[in-house]
C-alpha cells in the first residue's frame, strides 16, 4: 500500500510539472528563451529554441531528423549570418561550419510582404572538405493576424516559398509560419507546418558528439 501511495505521489508531482503554465507576457514581451515543438504534412517532426537579445539578434537552435542532425544558427536583426551543424552520421557529414551572405533582404524583415532575395552558402564540413553555392528564394506573404500560439495570442505570418539552387538548378517549395514576437520561423516541405508545443522552460540543446 506504502509503495502505491508513494507511486500515485510521484505521478501527481510529475503532471504538475507537465502542466506548468506558459508565461505568455515574458513570450510577448520579453526576450525570454522559448522553444517551439512542430511538424510538417509528412510528420517530420522538429524542435527549435530561440534565444533573442534586446537588439534584435537572436541564436537558434534546431533539432531534426528525429535528433539525427542538430543546428545552431546566429542571426542578426534577422538576417542568417552563420550556423554549425552536427550530426549522428559520419564522415563529411559529421559536422559543418556554414558562412551565409544575403542579398536582398531588409533588416527585421516582417514577412508581410512578397520578396525575392539570394542567399550565398560557404561549408566546410567535417572532412575539411569545402562548398559554395547560391539560393535564390521567391517569397509570398499569404495572410497575417493574431493567432492561439499554445495558450498564448500571437501575431503570426503564414507565407509560402519556391527556391533555386543556382549551381545545381535544383528547385523546391516550402511553408513558413513567421512568430515576431519570437523571431522565430517554423518550415515545411509539404505542407504548412504544426504547431505541437510551446515552452519557456525547457532543456537547452547541445552539439551532438
Amino acid at each position: 500500500m506504502m509503495r502505491v501511495f508513494v507511486l500515485l505521489l510521484a505521478m501527481l508531482a510529475s503532471a504538475t510539472v507537465a502542466a506548468e503554465p506558459i508565461d505568455c507576457n515574458a513570450i510577448e514581451n520579453t526576450t525570454a528563451p522559448v522553444e517551439l515543438t512542430y511538424h510538417d504534412g509528412k510528420d517530420s517532426s522538429a524542435v527549435i529554441q530561440v534565444y533573442r537579445d534586446k537588439s534584435a539578434n537572436s541564436v537558434a537552435w534546431i533539432k531534426t531528423l528525429d535528433g539525427k542532425l542538430v543546428t545552431k544558427v546566429a542571426l542578426v536583426a534577422g538576417i542568417l549570418a552563420t550556423a554549425e551543424t552536427t550530426s549522428a552520421f559520419a564522415g563529411k557529414f559529421k559536422s559543418s561550419k556554414i558562412t551565409y551572405t544575403v542579398d536582398g533582404m531588409p533588416k527585421l524583415f516582417d514577412h508581410r510582404q512578397d520578396l525575392k532575395y539570394t542567399i550565398a552558402h560557404s561549408t566546410i564540413y567535417a572532412d575539411s572538405s569545402t562548398d559554395l553555392s547560391s539560393v535564390t528564394f521567391d517569397y509570398k506573404f499569404r495572410s497575417a493576424g493574431k493567432e492561439p500560439v499554445g495558450p498564448c495570442m500571437l501575431d503570426v505570418v503564414h507565407g509560402e516559398t519556391d527556391s533555386v539552387n543556382e549551381k545545381t538548378g535544383k528547385t523546391s517549395h516550402s511553408y513558413s509560419v513567421y512568430f515576431p514576437a519570437l523571431m522565430a520561423v517554423m518550415t515545411g516541405r509539404t505542407a504548412e507546418p504544426v504547431l505541437d508545443d510551446i515552452k519557456t522552460s525547457f532543456v537547452p540543446m547541445t552539439p551532438i558528439p
